[in-house]
């Protein structure tokens, strides 16, 4: 079984966000760019993975439309191969194969619920 391994939220306003992220749930967030943030559930070691077996973290992003909606990360042994399977299940490629600089690979889809998920690939 493929594991869900992150997962990304869209906000309209970020630091209001993570405030009341941070006050509800205790989360930490590191601001990347101007528009992402990672949140971080649980400790991380220095390849960004959490350090407790079976946590997740994740991401935020600027909301771009009112279509925007959260997204599970699951990942997976090849993207490529994962691309067609999910086409012949009946689901959507909505972005393809991507790098993600020294880290991985990334994809997005929807299933056929029009639910949106990202596909993560561990660079090699």
């Amino acid at each position: 079984m493929d594991k869900v391994t992150g997962f990304e939220i869209p906000v309209d306003d970020r630091k209001r966000a993570q405030k009341f992220l941070k006050n509800v749930f205790g989360w930490q967030f590191k601001d990347w760019e101007d528009d992402y943030s990672h949140i971080m559930t649980v400790e991380m070691n220095k390849h960004w993975v959490p350090k407790k077996k079976g946590a997740v973290n994740g991401g935020m992003f600027k909301r771009e439309s009112k279509s925007d909606k959260p997204a599970v990360v699951v990942t997976v042994p090849s993207i490529t191969k994962y691309l067609e399977k999910i086409k012949k299940a009946g689901g959507k490629v909505i972005t393809g194969k991507q790098e993600a600089g020294e880290w991985g690979y990334w994809a997005e889809i929807a299933d056929t619920e029009g639910n949106i998920y990202q596909l993560w690939e561990e660079m090699e």
